[in-house]
């Protein structure tokens, strides 16, 4: 899956100008952020790439299209990682609030409520947070599978997905992976010269992604497992 997903972004003959666009709108993005949506709607037809084997680099055309995309990622997001995040984050700090004005007031009541209450509420968040992030690449893939946004919030369907051993290493290595060129990027930024790299680890996070929901539910994704088992035999 790696070696597929790292030589990806350079097979195709006309690969030049997707990585001149794509870091023309990350360096853009650092002014206007709006400029990212474009770029998160490119990353989800990498994403059809890997979950449908295409090793073509998508062209960048059908802009309306692409905004759609990405502001539909922006939306799964959102509901997954963003909001456990806020709530986790939040019950972080009202525990740390809570220690801090049981010291102050010398009240081992109110530190032990704070670490009780608080730690829980820290801890489910914490973990409804993991699991969103999980879920997100799923959600994605599965929401181009059937060309629909509702497609991203079947959770019960998704379970299955994360389940499924192939799928978790193909997110653990677009993690790891994707992290490390991120940060080389980052570095680089300021030199511009980091602009592709930063763009050249998006491509590679999201085929990964499009592969571990591949293996997870079949090459043929929806369709393969729509089909009636009375119509006959399947074909490939």
């Amino acid at each position: 899956m790696l070696s597929e997903a790292l030589s990806y972004p350079t097979e195709s003959e006309e690969w030049t100008r997707p990585f001149l666009v794509g870091s023309g709108l990350l360096l853009a993005s650092f002014f206007i952020g709006l400029t990212i949506i474009p770029l998160y709607g490119y990353y989800m037809r990498v994403l059809d790439a890997g979950r449908t084997g295409s090793r073509r680099l998508p062209a960048f055309d059908d802009w309306e299209g692409l905004i759609v995309d990405g502001l539909k990622m922006f939306v799964v997001n959102f509901v997954y990682a963003v909001i456990p995040a806020v709530v986790f984050f939040g019950a972080m700090t009202a525990v740390f609030v809570g220690l801090g004005l049981g010291v102050a007031s010398e009240s081992g009541g109110v530190v032990l409520v704070a670490l009780l209450v608080g730690g829980a509420v820290a801890l489910v968040s914490g973990l409804v947070w993991l699991a969103g992030m999980l879920l997100v690449p799923a959600a994605l893939a599965r929401m181009r599978d059937h060309d629909e946004l509702g497609a991203a919030f079947h959770v019960r369907t998704l379970f299955g997905v994360v389940a499924d051993r192939d799928y978790l290493v193909a997110v653990g290595l677009a993690w790891t992976v994707g992290f490390a060129i991120s940060t080389v990027g980052s570095l680089l930024s300021l030199l511009l010269v980091g602009l592709p790299v930063l763009f050249f680890g998006g491509l590679v996070t999201f085929h990964l992604f499009g592969q571990g929901y591949a293996r997870a539910v079949g090459p043929s994704g929806r369709r393969s497992r729509e089909v009636p088992s009375s119509t006959g035999p399947r074909v490939n």
